[in-house]
């Protein structure tokens, strides 16, 4: 249930009071516009030709006016505040499912273990028809986890559908709400025999304590752990004092994290390490990727700048900029921008400047030539206004298009529902195995389904045929271009044998997560993670590791 105005926000853990206004002329002015808006919004509706809904057009009003500042700053109305504190603390009265809407119905993509659906036998794949006696078709995917949102221990009906099209079975399931914290670690464990793993999801209130209760626990299991790799991509942030708290399990105690740092000077603070460290010495290798924000870029940053651990993978986002939530009248509240954070090399690593627009309404970004250098602890060079840059560049892993489309398309989700009541028990995630014959059955499955797609190459030859037939040449060349097309056609046929071995390590992870759940989910991708795979790589070559973190001469 993430709001895409809050994604990459970090949830404000620092406690305001009220602003006091610059004295003089921001004093007139504000004072001043309040009153020509509230005479204009008074006229309006009291003049205008047609009915108006004040409410509503207050609202545009205001997100009017944060829309001139920066995606972080938000109004919530009453209705919406109870939704901002889920997704600020990540703790909701629920019942454990994920959702998404396919052909008009929500269908359960994901139920969360030992939580009420899942102890009720609510399982992947089930498409919800109705919640409590309302019909689901055609509704929003807000709409519907308002529906499964509600105080612990209150009620709420399901009317579940399960299995084919031509061979449903109807479910009716009464289930009791508990509250809910969404996993901030869904998978720790070891990759190797001496490299351990931990995958941070969200920076919830809880992530420091997880994490550490990760690390210790795969310590002490394991004595000859050489090293650990922390798993940050597609981690948006949540709390700052979090971020603080991970970096201390791996950072000395009183060492800097984080300063934030805006135009009231005493909202301006410094984090520290305030603990005692699980481990000081064991090589880290934090990977991180383009979503990887806000906290996620605290912790990747203050490990570089610390030169504790080698960050690989790609650069991270770039949201250096802190919110804090504040309460206004009838139970509304303003999220706003209020500082930048700093972390401890000295650098923001902010990339967006929104204070200044190109001519098309675009923001700004910092140019490299703006960018400043700063140092690490051993003399590397790192800089800012950008996110944070890895130690270790990687490509981003990419799926072939034909896999891509079977995925986006449902082929996939829906052959790992039929596996599942086909199969009721399948081998521990690490060595569960498609067989051939498998494949084969998938291929069965979408026969006669539609999953065409288009190629690179055959959106720019349809440019290149757009441009040739307005400049005239299409003709003398419509022999050639028919040829190529067909060549493609022909190559695309294929594709299914060709990335045969992708597309069965995309249907194993589906499946596996249908009876080990998000952490047997994980723990299979990871088999065939380039990225773990050098990250396991750099821990098991102490000589590479260290030359990446001593700087050049």
């Amino acid at each position: 249930m993430k709001n895409k105005a809050i994604k990459y926000g970090i949830i404000g853990s620092v406690l305001l009071g009220s602003l006091a206004f610059t004295a003089g002329d921001n004093y007139f002015e504000l004072s001043k516009n309040i009153d020509v808006f509230s005479s204009l919004y008074k006229d309006v509706n009291t003049y205008y030709v047609d009915e108006v809904e004040p409410s509503k057009l207050m609202r545009n009003c205001i997100d009017g006016m944060l829309k001139e500042l920066d995606p972080f700053t938000n109004y919530f109305s009453q209705s919406q505040v109870e939704t901002a504190r889920i997704q600020q603390g990540g703790k909701f009265g629920g019942i454990g499912i994920e959702i998404e809407i396919v052909n008009s119905y929500p269908v359960v993509t994901s139920v969360w273990e030992a939580q009420p659906a899942d102890k009720a036998g609510v399982r992947t794949g089930d498409i919800i028809k109705t919640i409590d006696g309302n019909d689901t078709k055609g509704r929003s995917k807000e709409e519907i986890e308002k529906f499964l949102v509600g105080q612990p221990k209150s009620q709420i009906s399901l009317q579940l559908e399960r299995g084919t099209s031509t061979q449903p079975t109807q479910l009716s399931l009464n289930l009791s709400r508990e509250e809910i914290q969404e996993t901030s670690v869904p998978f720790y464990g070891m990759v190797t025999p001496e490299v351990g793993c931990i995958k941070l999801k969200i920076f919830n209130e809880n992530a420091g304590a997880d994490v550490k209760h990760a690390f210790d626990s795969l310590k002490t299991a394991n004595p000859g752990m050489k090293g650990v790799i922390l798993d940050l991509r597609d981690n948006p942030g949540g709390l700052l004092h979090e971020a603080v708290n991970i970096v201390n399990i791996f950072i000395e105690k009183n060492q800097l994290v984080v300063t934030t740092k805006g135009k009231v000077d005493e909202w301006n603070k410094a984090f520290s390490t305030l603990n005692e460290p699980s481990d000081t010495k064991m090589p880290v290798v934090v990977i991180t990727n383009s979503s990887s924000a806000s906290a996620s870029e605290i912790v990747s940053g203050t490990f570089q700048d610390y030169d504790r651990g080698v960050i690989i993978g790609q650069k991270t986002y770039g949201k250096g900029l802190v919110q804090v939530t504040k309460p206004l009248s009838y139970n509304t509240v303003l999220k706003v921008t209020t500082a930048k954070y700093y972390i401890p090399s000295g650098r923001c690593i902010q990339a967006l400047n929104y204070a200044e627009k190109n001519a098309d309404g675009s923001v700004k970004r910092i140019p490299d030539s703006l960018k400043v250098a700063f140092k690490t602890k051993n003399g590397r060079p790192v800089w800012d206004g950008g996110g944070v840059d890895p130690d270790v560049t990687l490509t981003k892993p990419e799926y072939s298009k034909i896999s891509e489309t079977l995925f986006t398309k449902h082929f996939i989700f829906d052959f790992a529902s039929q596996y599942y009541a086909a199969h009721p028990t399948i081998a521990d995630p690490a060595k569960f195995k498609l067989t051939d014959a498998d494949f084969e059955n998938f291929l069965a499955f979408i026969k006669g389904k539609d999953y065409s797609y288009s190629t690179d190459t055959e959106t720019k030859l349809d440019k290149l045929k757009e441009i040739a037939t307005d400049e005239k040449y299409f003709d003398a060349m419509q022999a050639e271009y028919d040829l190529i097309k067909k060549k493609i056609a022909a190559d695309k046929e294929k594709d299914l044998v060709k990335h045969k071995a992708e597309i069965i390590s995309v249907l194993e992870n589906e499946i596996v997560g249908r009876y080990y759940y998000a952490y047997g989910k994980v723990k299979k991708k990871y088999q065939n993670d380039p990225e773990v795979a050098k990250a396991i790589e750099l821990i098991n070559n102490p000589t590479e590791y260290n030359a990446i973190l001593t700087a050049k001469k």
